[in-house]
């Protein structure tokens, strides 16, 4: 499973994105420099690698919209006096406000400028992004945009943007996944979505909180005598067989699957991280 140069890592609220994202960063930083970029606004991927100690190779970054928007107006209007005049104009505010998606459109730019930069320096982008419905909203942005900005430098970003969406050896998505039907249904119709309508080449699952079911059915009979064990039994018995559901659903939809095991802590510490790490170090080696 080749990774691209950058993995937009999104999913269900509550499936471990940041938690994931954050480990995918340090498993490729092993292999080459790595930057972490939060699109979350909450830093919660970084904030998991500064508490864990980041490696040296490891580098994160915090992207907002405006911040964006203002740095494209910086790009295309070269002198600094003007671009600023033109930020703070009631008339540009207009125009902005006329272009919907305008700001999270300047964000997929940054995203594909950042994989040009990986690809130049021989490094990986790992992005932790929102939530899978708030993603897929902006991934669809670019033909949005391109639709209202028939020619000029918009349209032809746009389609650069698009571009790099459908180029798996420059953008993937790692969708994570808990073994629960509502978090399998929206990865499955999330992989759809991408694949058919923005033409999305690298897609994996991150099947997160697998347990093993340690017990059989015969083997929870025997404890009906005992029928507080035996309710904690058959709840890890059901666990294992919904990962092992969801495992199968996942790899019949066309998609690798990464298998990252439930951290039995109160915290998501530092070995919560390197668990993870060391899956996905074992994942991203498999053809």
């Amino acid at each position: 499973m080749t990774p691209p140069r950058l993995i937009f890592v999104t999913g269900k609220g509550g499936s471990g994105k940041s938690a994931v994202a954050a480990a995918l960063a340090l498993a490729l930083s092993r292999r080459r420099p790595a930057t972490l970029a939060d699109l979350d606004r909450r830093g919660s991927a970084a904030g998991m690698l500064a508490a864990a100690g980041k490696a040296d190779a490891l580098e994160t970054l915090a992207l907002a919209p405006r911040a964006e928007l203002k740095a494209f107006i910086h790009r295309i209007v070269p002198l600094r006096s003007i671009s600023k005049r033109m930020l703070r104009s009631r008339t540009f505010g207009y125009v902005t406000a006329a272009l919907p998606g305008l700001e999270a459109f300047l964000m997929l730019e940054r995203l594909r400028l950042i994989a040009g930069t990986a690809a130049l320096e021989d490094r990986y982008a790992v992005i932790d992004a929102p939530a899978t419905g708030h993603a897929l909203e902006l991934l669809n942005v670019a033909g949005g945009i391109r639709e209202l900005a028939s020619t000029g430098t918009l349209h032809r970003l746009a389609a650069a943007v698009e571009d790099f969406i459908a180029d798996p050896n420059r953008f993937g998505v790692i969708l994570t996944v808990s073994p629960e039907e509502l978090s399998l249904r929206e990865a499955l119709d999330a992989a759809r979505a991408m694949r058919e309508t923005l033409r999305v080449g690298w897609i994996a699952a991150a099947l997160n909180f697998v347990t093993a079911p340690l017990f059989s059915a015969a083997e929870v009979a025997t404890l009906a005598d005992f029928p507080e064990h035996a309710r904690l039994a058959e709840a890890r018995r059901r666990a294992g067989r919904a990962a092992a559901d969801a495992r199968r659903a996942l790899r019949d939809a066309g998609l690798g699957v990464i298998e990252l095991p439930m951290v039995f802590a109160a915290d998501f510490d530092h070995a919560g991280l390197e668990t993870l790490c060391e899956r996905l170090e074992q994942g991203l080696s498999q053809p």
